[in-house]
């Protein structure tokens, strides 16, 4: 059985990364940073959202606090990237790796909408805001970002049930001549699941088997889903029978549901250097895992039970394990994020993920509070190690390692507090790394290595 090591989360516990830097940093929680030079300024994001009957609720939260989204992206260094916005839905209706099932229900067996950008009616597929090199901006649409995305947004809640968020997003990548123009090569890619059900990408139709006519035929299908796609090691028995499950992942031996690698691999293939893609998720928490019996008329059958929930405007929402989505989120490590869709604001979940892609852009930000590792000494003591380094394949090339600007030379690095660039950060005070090049121009080609001593929320250092 093959186990993969979920790693979300943008801080680093331990020692600090020494492959590339040079300088001591003493063991403790460190925060590491990798960040370009020079900021990138352009970022295409596909925002892959779930438009079956359950959703209503978390679209309208997106399309709300999506303002939140855009203000971190403005943080960066220049202002908003020329960013391309894109949707599209995880419906491809019955469509298999194998073919198509006949349309059943919602569920439509010519594909759904095959990848297609959702856009906006009479007008763009995908949003276009870029810098028009004049100090002002290029657009594709007219009033504001925020607006117009609460259009493409708007996917409805009419979808497939039977949600194929990994197979949808490919199918959109993958030289889809319906998206001709949203990806660009030398853009920064991130990709972001928003769901309430985990991925239920097909290898075989025949997950549609069975008698549609039955009342608890849906049921039934949407938990061959769990049972195809997901395995829980303890107890080790199968998922047909009620209770609860620890160490769930991908069912690495299912032929019915395909395996997420298969969508790690191609995102990683379309960028020259893989770790130009960012993947985030606001989904379902993994846990608790519960398989429950439910009673219809005379029939008892098994379904998965919601592992979250919360009070909505129209009642009681509920979201599902995203075993599979955070697996493939686990092959992006230092790439990925994922946080719950189980909340009725969505702004800190927004937040969060756009937080993981801003330092791929260039934002010289800390998530976490630095620890003053010398505090007999006036003033906070910061102690990082800045190294330059330039990508070269398997193995970074170190370039030279600055001192601290305290030391008199340049050039150097120092941390300042700056809550207006850093408004995002949950932090206090905010704090960012500050390069002094003492004259030299930044290098488009190099990115700086950051390891910085970190504190707990007692102020001790760790």
């Amino acid at each position: 059985m093959r186990t993969r090591l979920v790693l979300l989360a943008p801080l680093l516990a331990g020692c600090p990364d020494r492959t590339i830097s040079g300088v001591p940093v003493e063991q403790g929680t460190v925060e590491t940073k990798d960040i370009p030079s020079v900021p990138r300024r352009d970022l295409d994001v596909l925002f892959v959202i779930d438009s079956s009957g359950s959703m209503r609720e978390e679209q309208e939260s997106l399309k709300a606090n999506f303002p939140r989204f855009v203000s971190v992206l403005e943080s960066i260094d220049g202002g908003l990237p020329n960013v391309h916005l894109g949707v599209i839905t995880p419906d491809l209706g019955t469509q298999a790796l194998d073919g198509s099932a006949p349309a059943i229900g919602g569920c439509s067996g010519s594909g759904g909408n095959r990848g297609a950008l959702h856009g906006i009616a009479g007008g763009p597929l995908f949003l276009s805001d870029a810098d028009d090199g004049a100090g002002g901006r290029s657009r594709n649409y007219t009033g504001t970002l925020a607006e117009r995305f609460s259009e493409l947004a708007d996917v409805g809640d009419m979808g497939c049930g039977i949600e194929q968020h990994l197979e949808s997003m490919k199918v959109a990548l993958d030289n889809n001549p319906a998206n001709a123009g949203f990806l660009r090569e030398d853009a920064l890619l991130a990709v972001v699941l928003i769901a309430d059900e985990d991925d239920c990408s097909l290898a075989q139709k025949a997950l549609f088997d069975g008698n549609t006519s039955d009342s608890t035929w849906g049921d039934r299908v949407n938990f061959r889903c769990t049972r195809e796609g997901v395995a829980c090691d303890t107890p080790g028995t199968s998922l047909d029978q009620p209770g609860l499950r620890e160490d769930c992942h991908p069912n690495y031996d299912s032929t019915m549901l395909t395996q997420t690698d298969r969508y790690a691999t191609f995102l990683k293939g379309l960028k020259t250097d893989p770790r130009d893609v960012i993947v985030a998720g606001i989904v379902g928490d993994a846990g608790p895992f519960e398989i429950q019996a439910k009673t219809v008329g005379a029939q008892t059958y098994s379904v998965l039970k919601p592992s979250c929930t919360y009070n909505g405007a129209s009642g009681a929402q509920f979201a599902y394990p995203a075993i599979r989505m955070l697996d493939f989120m686990s092959q992006f490590p230092g790439h990925a994020t994922s946080t719950t869709i189980c909340d009725a604001d969505l702004s800190d979940a927004l937040t969060q993920v756009a937080a993981q892609i801003v330092p791929e852009l260039g934002s010289p930000c800390f998530d976490s509070p630095l620890a003053d590792v010398d505090p007999f000494t006036a003033g906070p003591q910061y102690e990082c190690t800045v190294t330059e380094y330039r990508r070269t394949g398997t193995a970074d090339e170190e370039l030279r390692v600055f001192p601290q600007c305290t030391s008199g030379r340049t050039p150097c690095w120092k941390v300042e507090e700056d809550a207006a660039q850093c408004f995002f950060t949950d932090t206090d005070p905010h704090l960012k790394l500050v390069l002094d090049l003492g004259g030299e121009a930044a290098q488009a080609t190099t990115r700086l290595k950051v390891n910085c001593v970190t504190t707990t929320d007692s102020g001790e250092v760790m």
